[in-house]
């Protein structure tokens, strides 16, 4: 179980659709395993080094929208305080993965952090930095630039990825391609390294 959060508009579904190739396997509805609404359930396989990893990938609603929003600050807080209470009462939590723009200053970055750490310490935490795409160096200079700002705020994660998890388009540049593939490449690789093992998820005591 995979549980994708961040601010509205960081990319969370685009980085889902990067990880499915845009073709879900079977998409669940939240009524059915008693989620509250606004969470959208994923069942996905990768393949990595001739093995098959089974995924729920749980993107869950935009955080920071404020009280004006589609879904509103507290209520986003509430959808997920229930989904990972559920969760933990049935399969366990094996990786949450907080997903934020390039662009965002990483001082705001600091209250959804919290909002996790401080109740799931027992999970994994890996970033996901999204919108490099046209960042003229390697995507991965983010991270060089940027993870000692994050260490100073108190903020650690498992692991982290840099990437593109914008949709291709025929006539993009052959670098952009790669970029993509390289992203794709990156994110199923830390999934795999970060997340707790198969039956060991996180669970209520």
């Amino acid at each position: 179980n995979v549980v994708i959060f961040g601010e509205t508009g960081a990319g969370k579904s685009s980085l889902i659709n990067l990880i499915t190739g845009g073709r879900v396997t079977h998409e669940i509805s939240p009524d059915a395993l008693g989620h509250t609404a606004g969470t959208t359930i994923h069942d996905h396989e990768i393949e990595l080094q001739n093995k098959i990893l089974k995924l729920k990938l749980f993107d869950t609603p935009g955080l920071g929208e404020g009280s004006e929003g589609t879904v509103s600050t507290d209520k986003a807080q509430k959808h997920l305080k229930t989904l990972l209470q559920d969760l933990k009462e049935r399969d366990g939590i094996h990786l949450l993965v907080y997903c934020v723009r390039s662009a965002r200053k990483t001082s705001a970055l600091r209250r959804n952090y919290d909002l996790f750490h401080l109740k799931l310490k027992e999970v994994p935490i890996a970033l996901v930095v999204t919108g490099l795409e046209y960042q003229k160096q390697d995507m991965e200079a983010w991270w060089t630039t940027n993870e000692k700002i994050l260490s100073d705020q108190q903020m650690t994660f498992a692991g982290h990825a840099c990437i593109t998890a914008m949709t291709l388009r025929d006539d993009d540049d052959v670098w952009i391609k790669e970029r993509h593939a390289q992203s794709y490449h990156a994110i199923c690789k830390l999934i795999e390294q970060q997340r707790l093992p198969s039956g060991n998820g996180f669970r209520a005591r």
